[in-house]
């Protein structure tokens, strides 16, 4: 008995030892990301993905995958191929390594770093200011990036929310996006820190994101922006931030948003959507990481039971759409998310609200930070940002702007 409870003992003691050497092991990897300067390993994987396009549509493991008459980008397919493998064991230990501060900060600041690398350098801005503002939650930090412009007035301001699914990525991850932006659609972008989840649940990042807007707008004339022309846009959770911003200020019967700006956006549960079959496994934003997620957002939220949300949870199926702004809204062809995008985009028109749609086929969630090495992730986010930047000048003439939105519509999704 004494042997088998010394085992014991001996077995937990060498538990606690390892899970502080874990610990350690993560706050020592956890550095500054700015400035940010790449690691040799970080050059290296930057410098192989710059590659040309056909050394991997050669190296590729199987042919190229064509799913619902859209073929992958042959760079995003071979990324595909080289974490495949690894997927079972992420799916296992990432709740784990989730569950501690020590293990988010890992993951978050691995994400802050991997992110960033990728996305394409753009022109210098004329001024970029970090500022702290006061929302109803605590402090939340921003960043406000000015591009170079021959317009010396006051600029259009897009209010821009980061992806992540509520727990990672920050401005700092977005801070090649934003610039990218910002140069392309020559608006002032305001980046918008909010508060991440589990440590924040539903609505903080909501009411975050409302906050800086209403900031924003009232604080335009300080660093050189439109109050006339303030929009709301985001990737992915982030674009969920932004539809909410506009549904509260519609509900309140308060000036809204100019416009929106949605890359793949939270739009909608996708649960019962097509794309949901046909992407929930090996196209990095899987079915597995949605239904982790969703729980440690959403309190009270368990697997199965999306259909209970309500309209600000899961816009798409909301009763009715009419009155938000217009809207530009883009998905990508190899992702879970494709077709909530789409169908919250026929909402908008059905609706009445000016929507432009774009699904680009080849690409996957998150191509933002492709942008510097996957051309056709380059393209969508500067034509995009483009779009916005003529959006936003212009919303009495947003139904020319943004005419015939359903003809964008590069696939239709099996039915």
């Amino acid at each position: 008995m004494k042997i088998a409870l010394w085992s014991l003992g001996g077995i937990a003691l060498l538990l606690v030892l390892a899970f502080i050497a874990l610990q350690i092991f993560f706050a020592m990897s956890v550095k500054p990301v700015e400035p940010f300067v790449p690691t040799k390993a970080e050059q290296e994987k930057l410098a192989f993905y710059s590659r040309p396009e056909n050394w991997f549509a050669q190296h590729l493991q199987g042919g190229r995958e064509t799913v619902d008459g859209q073929t992958i980008d042959p760079k995003l397919q071979y990324m595909m191929e080289q974490v495949r493998p690894a997927a079972p064991w992420l799916r296992r230990s990432a709740p784990l390594i989730f569950a501690t501060p020590w293990g988010r900060g890992f993951i978050r600041h691995g994400a802050d770093r991997d992110w960033r690398l990728l996305t394409q350098v753009t022109g210098e801005m004329a001024h970029v200011e970090d500022r702290t503002i006061q929302g109803r939650g605590g402090p939340i930090p921003i960043r406000i990036y000015r591009p170079e412009t021959d317009d010396k007035g006051p600029l259009p301001i897009l209010v821009y929310h980061h992806g992540g699914g509520w727990i990672f990525a920050s401005i700092v991850s977005h801070d090649r996006v934003s610039r990218l932006i910002a140069n392309e659609a020559k608006v002032i972008v305001v980046a918008v820190d909010y508060r991440l989840a589990p440590e924040h649940h539903y609505p903080a990042a909501s009411d975050d994101g409302e906050d800086a807007f209403l900031w924003a707008r009232a604080n335009a004339a300080s660093f050189g922006g439109d109050p006339a022309r303030v929009g709301v846009g985001g990737d992915s959770a982030g674009g969920h931030v932004s539809i909410n911003i506009a549904q509260r200020q519609l509900a309140a019967g308060k000036p809204g948003p100019t416009a929106m700006l949605l890359f793949y956006p939270g739009a909608g549960l996708p649960q019962d959507d097509p794309s949901y079959r046909l992407f929930g496994t090996g196209y990095a934003l899987d079915s597995t990481f949605i239904e982790f997620i969703l729980p440690r957002v959403f309190e009270g939220y368990s697997p199965g039971r999306h259909k209970e949300a309500d309209a600000y949870m899961d816009p798409a199926s909301a009763p009715s759409l009419k009155g938000l702004p217009p809207a530009i809204v883009v998905t990508a062809g190899f992702d879970i998310l494709r077709d909530s995008g789409r169908r919250f985009a026929e909402r908008l028109q059905v609706d009445g609200v000016p929507v432009h749609y774009t699904n680009y086929p080849s690409l996957t969630h998150s191509f933002l930070q492709f942008s510097a090495v996957v051309k056709d992730a380059d393209t969508a986010s500067s034509e995009s940002a483009k779009l916005f930047g003529k959006l936003v000048r212009d919303t009495n003439g947003a139904e020319t702007i943004l005419s015939s939105p359903i003809t964008h519509i590069h696939s239709q999704p099996q039915t």
